[in-house]
């Protein structure tokens, strides 16, 4: 992928796999195409169903169960954007031009079909970030990177601990650290608490260019190489929430730490964004609970169930505790 424009490549962006050199052949050039050139290529689900489409712009989907997924764009960008998502996701997909199908028999439909196999390959995770931010007196903790097949140790915390869980392009995420961030550096400062940032991506959109993913990767990427400026990025991630796109986390990313949006579109920490996800998702927080929303802010093992922007309602609870 192209640094700036979000368009896969065999060298860049997200991993791909099987970029062999492939005879020429007509692409599909509608869904109906594409349907039958997956039939003739060997394609055991024959009982494709188009799925509405809510306007024109939308990209043309046809499924056969949950395992079989062919789909035509519109243009060659809202392609681009549809090979990152699923990469995000961790889908693997065959594609080429505007067209991606998704199939349990994905090599032994290349051949015939053509496209490139594209999906996201195992990589270590970032420095000092190995599935949280860990915030106090000192700075940002140092911590060793989550091996590909490995898991986070315990949180390096001390004292009080206060845990928020945020997704970048989240509003009431933002709103939570705007009127709770100079509290916060406070009490980290003196040493009241620690304070422990689980970014995770849970709102990802085609329209955003999957920015949820992209930005939980910038904070990587920044923590990774110069982790006093991570914080910062996320809480400038956060301010802009719900209107954060692709182009707006890389040119954050930059303005944070030089060469901080290469990471980002290169996919440097895709596989660790996907994985710190799914923990979060499926291992207990402080509660005891997996994740049930964001944002999720917890003191201890007791969660904030209060206004988000209530500065004065969240510094009550902490001290309660």
């Amino acid at each position: 992928m192209r640094a700036r424009t979000w368009v896969a490549g065999c060298a860049a962006l997200l991993a791909l796999t099987g970029c062999a050199q492939q005879a020429e052949r007509a692409e599909p050039q509608t869904l109906g195409e594409l349907s039958a050139a997956y039939l003739d290529a060997g394609g055991a689900c024959d009982d494709l169903v188009e799925q509405y489409r809510a306007t024109d712009d939308d990209p043309a989907v046809a499924t056969c169960g949950t395992d079989t997924v062919l789909t035509m764009a519109t243009d060659d960008e809202q392609a681009a954007r549809l090979r990152t998502g699923a990469l995000l996701r961790g889908e693997p997909v065959l594609a080429s031009g505007r067209w991606l199908v998704q199939d349990p028999d994905l090599v032994e439909l290349q051949p015939a079909l053509g496209g490139e196999v594209v999906a996201l390959e195992p990589a270590d995770g970032p420095a000092n970030l190995a599935d949280a931010l860990v915030v106090d007196a000192t700075g940002v903790v140092a911590q060793d990177p989550v091996a590909a097949d490995g898991e986070p140790g315990p949180v390096p915390a001390e004292g009080t601990t206060i845990t928020i869980v945020v997704d970048p392009t989240c509003e009431y995420c933002g709103r939570f650290e705007a009127a709770n961030r100079e509290q916060l550096a406070a009490w980290a400062a003196d040493g009241t608490a620690t304070i422990v940032y689980r970014p995770v991506a849970l709102d990802d959109t085609l329209e955003s260019g999957y920015a949820a993913s992209l930005g939980v990767g910038a904070v990587a990427c920044v923590a990774d190489a110069d982790p006093d400026a991570a914080l910062a990025l996320l809480q400038a991630l956060l301010e802009q929430g719900v209107d954060l796109d692709a182009e707006a986390v890389v040119a954050l990313a930059d303005e944070a730490s030089a060469g901080a949006g290469d990471c980002v579109a290169e996919g440097d920490f895709a596989w660790w964004t996907r994985q710190a996800t799914e923990r979060a998702l499926q291992d207990p927080l402080p509660d005891g609970e997996p994740l049930r929303g964001v944002p999720s802010i917890y003191v201890g093992d007791r969660l904030f169930a209060g206004d988000v922007g209530d500065a004065a309602a969240f510094a009550a609870f902490v001290a309660e505790g």
